[in-house]
């Protein structure tokens, strides 16, 4: 008899459990769906809502979404639960409870829309795209994020097509009634890539350090230079004779590329081995041991350490 009732109270134990988590994958459902009209109708409040994380990836929201079948899991590993929106695709959802318990949208799979840019950049670093989550390539792809201030101090002469300022100089004088000022600037390609002129730009900056403090930029369209290529470029400043005279004329030459990022400089320019990802990821892991490793002592204060001095 004890037997007997043991095995029914267990039955029915597992039965509640079934049916409770049943009911929350209904929820999760429901939650899923309303994301995905909200979507559809650009609802951007309920967007936000449900998707608190959605208000800095804005620009990377799709204008819409195709749910054809919303399948729910429960993740045992987190407690958090996956609407899978589209099986084709393997767009998903991850919901998992805020401070209050209410269930919200954490991250996203294959949700995000990222330029072909991004994505070719991706690969060409080893970053895998279809096992990470849309915020996590997000960070990554951020100008600010560690990956890729690495990638820019490693690469920083690509990112200038490797080009480079050779040398520069200016004149000035008098003649025909006029006076002029030619300020002249030399560019080096020291790469072994062919840098298109329409990819860039060369601006002279110039500025009066004296009394009047007078500054202005003049921008010349850049030219087409082959590997080890060097050409001299020029500008007029008549305005700054005086200046040039006087010895209180400054100059400064930027080579400044057109309209493209970080990445499609370094996909044009840079010699990408595929292992960047995985080099960060050690790095990474590096970094995160040796502060693990930091020993207790290194923080305590000397045992004569009682106060702060007073103040004078």
């Amino acid at each position: 008899m004890k037997k007997t009732t043991v095995l029914f109270f267990l039955s029915l134990a597992t039965l509640v459990v079934m049916i409770s988590c049943d009911s929350k994958k209904q929820e999760i459902k429901d939650l899923a769906k309303k994301f995905v009209t909200a979507l559809n109708e650009q609802d951007r409040v309920s967007v936000y809502n449900l998707f608190p994380a959605a208000k800095s990836l804005m620009e990377l929201l799709p204008e819409s979404l195709d749910a054809k079948s919303i399948k729910v899991a429960l993740e045992d590993s987190t407690g958090n639960y996956v609407a899978m929106l589209n099986a084709e695709t393997q767009q998903r959802l991850i919901f998992k409870p805020d401070s209050t318990g209410t269930f919200r949208i954490d991250d996203t799979y294959g949700v995000l829309s990222f330029d072909s840019i991004s994505r070719e950049f991706a690969i060409k670093t080893g970053i895998p795209i279809k096992d990470i989550s849309d915020r996590k390539f997000a960070e990554l792809m951020n100008e600010d994020s560690m990956f890729m201030s690495n990638l820019t101090l490693k690469h920083f002469d690509e990112l200038h097509g490797n080009l480079s300022k050779v040398s520069g100089y200016w004149n000035w004088g008098h003649q025909a009634g006029a006076y002029y000022l030619h300020i002249f600037q030399t560019i080096k390609n020291n790469g072994d890539i062919p840098v298109k002129g329409e990819d860039y730009n060369v601006e002279f900056r110039l500025a009066d350090y004296g009394a009047n403090g007078v500054s202005t930029t003049k921008v010349i369209p850049g030219v087409d230079l082959a590997p080890g290529e060097t050409i001299e470029l020029t500008t007029d400043a008549p305005a700054f004779y005086k200046a040039a005279n006087n010895k209180t004329l400054m100059a400064d030459v930027v080579i400044k590329f057109k309209n493209m990022s970080t990445q499609a400089l370094m996909l044009k320019y840079a010699k990408l081995t595929g292992e960047e990802y995985k080099e960060y990821l050690q790095t990474l892991k590096e970094y995160e041991e040796a502060i693990e490793n930091l020993s207790d002592e290194d923080g305590e204060l000397p045992d004569d350490f009682d106060s702060l001095p007073d103040e004078d």
